[in-house]
This record gives C-alpha cells, sequence and structure tokens, in this order.
C-alpha cells in the first residue's frame, strides 16, 4: 500500500491556477494490472487570457516556451525529475488551445488550457495518472 494518502483535492491543489473558478473534478481507479494507480480529472476556468494562463505554469515549472529548463545553458542537458512538453495551438495572434504535459516516473499530469473565440473565459482541463503501489 502507498506510505501516504493521496487524495483528489491534495493532488490538485498543486495545479489550480490563481483566481479560477472550479468547475469540478473526479477521481477513479486507473484499472492497470498489478498496479494500484489512480486517474483524476478537474475543469476550472478564469477570465484571463491563455496568454497568461501559460505564463503561470511556465513559471510555476521554471520552463521556457518549448519546457526546456530555465537553468539549461546553450548545448547543455540539465536532467531534472520530470519532463515538461508544452504545445501551442494559435487561433490568431494568441494561442487558443495550448497543451502542457507534466511527465514523471510514476505519474502524468495533462494540462489543456483553451478558449473558443470570442468567448471571455478560458478552461484550464487538468488531468492527472498517479502509480500508488507497488
Amino acid at each position: 500500500p502507498p506510505a501516504r494518502q493521496v487524495t483528489l483535492m491534495g493532488i490538485l491543489s498543486d495545479w489550480i491556477y490563481p483566481g479560477s473558478e472550479f468547475q469540478g473534478a473526479q477521481s477513479s481507479d486507473a484499472a492497470v494490472t498489478d498496479i494500484s494507480s489512480i486517474k483524476s480529472k478537474a475543469l476550472l476556468t478564469t477570465t484571463d487570457s491563455v496568454d497568461k494562463v501559460l505564463d503561470h505554469y511556465r513559471e510555476k515549472l521554471n520552463v521556457d516556451a518549448e519546457g526546456n529548463n530555465l537553468t539549461e545553458k546553450e548545448g547543455e542537458r540539465v536532467t531534472t525529475d520530470r519532463s515538461v512538453l508544452i504545445q501551442e495551438v494559435f487561433g490568431g495572434s494568441e494561442p487558443s488551445l495550448v497543451v502542457i504535459c507534466i511527465n514523471r516516473k510514476l505519474s502524468s499530469t495533462t494540462l489543456v488550457v483553451s478558449r473558443a473565440g470570442g468567448e471571455d473565459v478560458t478552461r484550464i482541463a487538468w488531468s492527472d495518472y498517479r502509480q500508488l503501489w507497488p
């Protein structure tokens, strides 16, 4: 069994965008053979732009626009306990959809940040997979 208790809101709390409105969440057994694991998802909304939300998560993760660690120097490879991938889809002058993937050895977190044209709400869809044991 896991050494510490894991809760949906405990995992999500690290990823809540400041000032966002919580729209709901759920978590369940990930149903992976021979592994105790959970999958979770949540939806947050904000009136901030996709760019502003993206800047927040880049700063939180300490990465540049491509997901490279900001501590890296040209030609240098810095290894950490996670990899980050950021993909932007432009719908005009600013991204209308951004996918941020954070992969660790025993977990994977994805943030999909989107805003439909003409809307004043940005949606942050969070999903997480986490191996608990063994």
